[in-house]
């Protein structure tokens, strides 16, 4: 009897544990997608070896194109963070429109970084694919993007495209 009774209320404290863990709301921190142009600045590269690099945007006189993208984030789920970048900067602060490819995509200092616990994570030199831009108005740019990035040989992996459209807005300057 007392084997019963241990077993019926080891069932009801699962039972009640169970319902406590559903009444709780799971914290999700939504999808963020950034589209800027920054003036006055440039992409400086640090380039670590023939392998690794990394850059930052620093003050220059030129605009630089940056767009982050933050996926769906769940708490209580560890490693599913992800995250990428793709920047790149232009010369022409007058121009009305610019096509990025081949050699004017390297010249442009374009590069794309992904972040998240995968083996592909890291930065890569963009060498492929388009930059379309449309100058909207003098803060606004609309530019499409369909850009091909190819792994380092040494890591392995296959070349993989990337697909990003949106309307880049110099942010307005605190005073």
């Amino acid at each position: 009897m007392k084997k019963l009774l241990f077993i019926i209320a080891l069932f009801n404290l699962s039972f009640l544990s169970a319902q406590v863990k559903s009444n709780l709301k799971e914290k999700i921190f939504p999808e963020i997608k950034t589209f800027k142009v920054l003036k006055n600045s440039a992409i400086k590269l640090n380039q670590a070896d023939n392998i690794y690099f990394d850059y930052n945007i620093i003050k220059g006189n030129k605009l630089v194109f940056d767009y982050y993208y933050k996926a769906k984030d769940r708490e209580s789920v560890a490693d599913d963070e992800y995250n990428e970048r793709i920047v790149f900067e232009m010369y022409s602060k007058s121009a009305a429109s610019f096509v990025l490819t081949g050699d004017s995509i390297l010249a442009a200092k374009a590069y794309y970084t992904r972040s998240c616990f995968c083996l592909d994570r890291g930065n890569y030199k963009i060498n492929g694919g388009s930059i379309l831009g449309k100058k909207i108005n003098a803060n606004t740019w609309k530019v499409d993007m369909d850009l091909v990035i190819t792994p380092v040989p040494e890591f392995g992996g296959e070349p993989f495209s990337v697909k990003v459209s949106g309307t880049f807005i110099i942010p307005k300057t605190k005073k």
